[in-house]
């Protein structure tokens, strides 16, 4: 059986989770403008893409697959996932855009969507944000 772990969603975000506490960081990212897709995908490079790529292969691994299904699947609540993780920026109007530009930032070229999402077991709905909203 495939299985998929959401949690392993906020594992791109570590750099900036729980910085919406720190003065620093907030200052830092007010000072930036972050309006446009290429604005948003500049943050990304800068501040997740390395720490990702220096990740052990197999927490990458669970993550691609965390992220591919959560694209993959039209209901996830990206909003509150990102705001669980307290980041120090706003999102985009469209939370998902955040994460889809993430993707394509990190795996250039490739393609997010699971052909077979639905064959996939999911392994943690106990984590509020990452469940999955009515139609």
């Amino acid at each position: 059986m495939k299985v998929v772990n959401p949690h392993f969603l906020s594992v791109f975000l570590v750099p900036i989770t729980g910085l919406a506490d720190a003065d620093e960081a907030i200052e830092h990212y007010k000072n930036i403008e972050l309006l446009t897709e290429e604005q948003y995908k500049e943050v990304i490079r800068e501040t997740l893409v390395e720490y990702f790529q220096n990740l052990e292969e197999d927490v990458k691994r669970k993550s691609k697959l965390a992220l591919s299904y959560c694209l993959t699947k039209p209901t996830v609540d990206f909003e509150s996932v990102f705001e669980s993780l307290l980041p120090p920026f706003d999102l985009p109007p469209n939370a998902r855009d955040f994460f889809l530009w993430l993707w394509e930032e990190l795996f250039i070229g490739e393609s997010y969507e699971l052909a077979d999402a639905e064959s996939y077991k999911v392994v943690a709905d106990m984590y509020e944000p990452l469940r999955s909203t009515k139609n």
